[in-house]
């Protein structure tokens, strides 16, 4: 694939993400970046959730802007030589952290089992090769091969590191998320870590319930498996099993109200479904 002349044309949930958030991206490496990729083959799937509810793209517009935001916040508060990206997918956050810290002495790791060589053959594409990111291939649930993959480009246990797991606990068990996370837990509890969970439709009002459960049906029969859902009581529950230390934890509500300083779309009761927490592990 010469990237320089053809766009990448992938149907994937990160794609679909992706044609939700493109404001996000509106200038600079970011842009030239999804001009590279071809989203044709998300295009019916995302007109078809947009058709059940628009807060389906309030919601991921909402979910990256706060977890982007609480990257900077840790990062200024306690800088980490290290950032690891776990089923990066698509998503140039990487891309987006050199930019956020240029001068930062970091060393920034994406890891997806799919897409990252073309991944790199974009960057490429667009002229971005800073140094400080790595773009690796390996399966996050195969555990060894993860930390042998993330050792082999130089990343140091013994180092803090800002762990982002974004969009991932939707696909995987409660057991593959221990799994995973034991990793990066130590005795220090000197790595942080940002991530976002789906709650129960059952738990919005009455009149959201229907919507919910048509756009999770949707996803289901797209991706062909069933999406996981939690209670917040429940991914507490996970994070004591790992010894964690809460930071923070946002509904909907609570973002956007943290990135606007008010609310235009959670209003009253709705919460939405989506939740984001970060935590020291």
């Amino acid at each position: 694939m010469k990237t320089g002349v053809n766009k990448l044309s992938v149907a994937s949930t990160s794609a679909l993400v992706l044609t939700y958030v493109k404001s996000l991206y509106e200038e600079g490496l970011g842009k030239a970046y999804l001009s590279h990729i071809d989203f044709s083959q998300v295009k019916g799937l995302a007109d078809e959730l947009s058709r059940i509810t628009p807060l389906f793209r309030e919601a991921l517009l909402i979910r990256k802007r706060i977890i982007r935001q609480i990257i900077r916040q840790l990062m200024t508060q306690h800088p980490r030589p290290q950032i690891c990206i776990l089923a990066a997918g698509l998503d140039p956050l990487g891309l987006q952290i050199t930019e956020y810290f240029p001068n930062h002495d970091l060393a920034i790791y994406e890891l997806d089992s799919a897409n990252m060589r073309e991944k790199q053959e974009i960057y490429a594409a667009i002229h971005f090769n800073d140094e400080r990111l790595h773009t690796l291939q390996a399966d996050i649930n195969n555990t060894a091969q993860l930390m042998r993959t993330l050792v082999d480009a130089g990343y140091d246990p013994q180092q803090p590191a800002l762990i982002i797991f974004e969009g991932i606990m939707h696909y995987i068990s409660e057991e593959q998320f221990l799994s995973i996370m034991r990793n990066f837990t130590g005795n220090t509890k000197q790595n942080a870590v940002i991530m976002d969970y789906m709650e129960y439709a059952e738990g919005l009002p009455v009149g959201s319930v229907s919507k919910a459960t048509e756009m999770l049906d949707t996803m289901e029969s797209y991706i062909g498996s069933r999406l996981q859902q939690f209670s917040r009581k429940k991914i507490l529950n996970l994070l004591s099993l790992l010894d964690a230390d809460l930071i923070e934890v946002y509904d909907m509500q609570a973002a956007e109200l943290a990135l606007n300083g008010q609310n235009r779309v959670y209003k009253g009761a709705r919460k939405g479904m989506l939740e984001i927490i970060s935590f020291h592990i």
